[in-house]
């Protein structure tokens, strides 16, 4: 019986990791690009352009995502968007965050991002996946030099 009991679990094991690694497997996130658009005087809505690579053999159809920016490890902005997106199975897609700003509320992050000196990024979020959250969290750095305006 011990016998029996011992091949099921391992049987059992094998399986879910074979499932894991098909369907499973976490996105890989890297930062394409970062754009301006709808800027005022006292506002504007930064764009954060994602290259997202999806190496699972299934579609991930995002249904919401919600992030939070931070620049230097300081609290930038956050947002949440409902935009229904399509990852294809084992390809990539851009996915555009776009993220309002207030520049009163982030001039910390701002004044560094003016005087185009290098600043570290952290944007952290949660995407709805088929009605399953997916924590996703990429770091890097950037500087003015390489943002382009786009309206």
């Amino acid at each position: 019986m011990r016998i029996f009991a011992l091949i099921i679990l391992t049987l059992s094991l094998g399986g879910c990791s074979f499932f894991k690694d098909r369907y499973g497997q976490k996105p890989e996130i890297d930062l394409a690009n970062i754009y301006f658009q709808n800027t005022t005087p006292l506002s504007t809505t930064m764009v954060f352009v994602l290259n997202v690579k999806n190496p699972n053999k299934i579609d991930l159809n995002v249904e919401e995502l919600t992030y939070e920016v931070q620049l230097d490890q300081k609290e930038f902005a956050k947002a949440r968007a409902d935009k229904q997106m399509k990852i294809p199975a084992g390809q990539s897609a851009q996915v555009e965050l776009p993220l309002p700003v207030n520049f009163l509320k982030a001039i910390d992050g701002i004044t560094k991002v003016l005087a185009g000196q290098d600043v570290g990024y952290e944007i952290i979020g949660e995407a709805k996946i088929s009605g399953f959250k997916l924590p996703f969290n990429e770091k890097g750095q950037f500087n003015m030099n390489g943002l382009t305006k786009k309206e």
